[in-house]
């Protein structure tokens, strides 16, 4: 069957602008729907009444604390002449959030999260930005538009849009620490937490020499006391046989509160709803998503200069 086109400099199919134009129209009408419902979006430009609440009641972080504590956090770091960071807000809040303002507690885990990055210069030192960028728009990692109802972002993370033979895993390992890092934009990222689903469908064993035995130490470290990120749940989708050899391996190494944060659904997709309302989830888990309007190269456009001035930060001779 021959395709009609549109005239013009910028020739399209006109069965394609009709499939665009009708997507489009189910976007809106899902965007309606959710706001109807109460749900908020992923960018949350202003911090709502309920997640300031949230954050005095969880973290108890007020106006003068939170300054206080900036304050205080600042000059330990500075103090501490081998710890080569950032020092803004922005950047310092993060893991206050996550130890809800034990100054002692947050250092340590900038401790972390500086000797994970330092430990493996062969894979943070050098960004290779477009290999990231390939990835990133490879449907490999999304946040979902909408936050649940307790105001947690959703990411979701598909094995099978990763090929190891095209993607190496330095690239892979940055790009995850970059969107971890882009998470620094939204408050209420800090203050709610985040739930990830980790969907290993086509998890083989190509994937699992890249992994094991050798970084299985450095994903351990990552989701243990080191990114500054409150993990409220993580869930695993299609796993099979090959996967669980992974996870037999790594379940060793982790704590028993992240553990009882992981749980496995299998093929019953439909589980997943006793954590994650359908309404935030994509129709590929039985959701009523429609499509994904967070990209994740877009957000890690947005902090990808002040992430590469962070690592550099990090291996530099000097603290900025």
């Amino acid at each position: 069957m021959s395709k009609i086109l549109l005239q013009g400099p910028f020739e399209q199919p006109l069965g394609f602008l009709v499939e665009l134009h009708l997507a489009s129209i189910m976007d809106e009408k899902y965007e309606e729907m959710m706001k109807a419902k109460g749900f908020l979006l992923y960018n949350l430009d202003t911090l709502p009444a309920k997640f300031i609440q949230m954050a005095k009641e969880e973290l108890g972080e007020t106006d003068e604390i939170r300054r206080s504590a900036l304050e205080q956090f600042r000059k330990r770091i500075l103090e501490y002449k081998k710890l080569k960071c950032l020092t803004d807000d922005k950047f310092l809040i993060q893991f206050l959030r996550v130890r809800k303002y034990n100054v002692d507690k947050a250092m340590g885990q900038l401790h972390n999260y500086f000797n994970l990055i330092t430990s493996y210069p062969h894979l943070f030192e050098t960004l290779d930005k477009e290999k990231m960028d390939k990835l990133a728009s490879s449907n490999f990692a999304n946040i979902l538009p909408f936050r649940d109802p307790d105001g947690c972002p959703v990411v979701t993370v598909k094995i099978e849009h990763w090929d190891p033979d095209d993607i190496n895993v330095q690239v892979l390992f940055c790009l995850v620490v970059a969107v971890f890092f882009s998470f620094e934009i939204y408050p209420a990222n800090q203050i709610c937490g985040i739930r990830v689903i980790v969907d290993v469908k086509k998890f083989s064993l190509k994937h699992l020499r890249c992994l094991v035995p050798r970084y299985i130490p450095l994903i351990a470290k990552a989701l243990r006391n080191c990114l500054p990120v409150r993990f409220k749940s993580i869930h695993v989708v299609n796993e099979a046989d090959i996967f669980r050899q992974f996870w037999s391996v790594l379940k060793i190494v982790l704590s028993e509160k992240l553990k009882s944060r992981i749980f496995f659904h299998g093929h019953n997709l439909q589980d997943v709803h006793k954590f994650i309302p359908k309404e935030v989830l994509t129709c590929e888990y039985a959701g009523d998503c429609t499509s994904y309007n967070v990209g994740v190269l877009k957000e890690v456009d947005k902090i990808y200069d002040r992430f590469s001035m962070t690592i550099k930060a990090f291996f530099s001779k000097k603290c900025t």
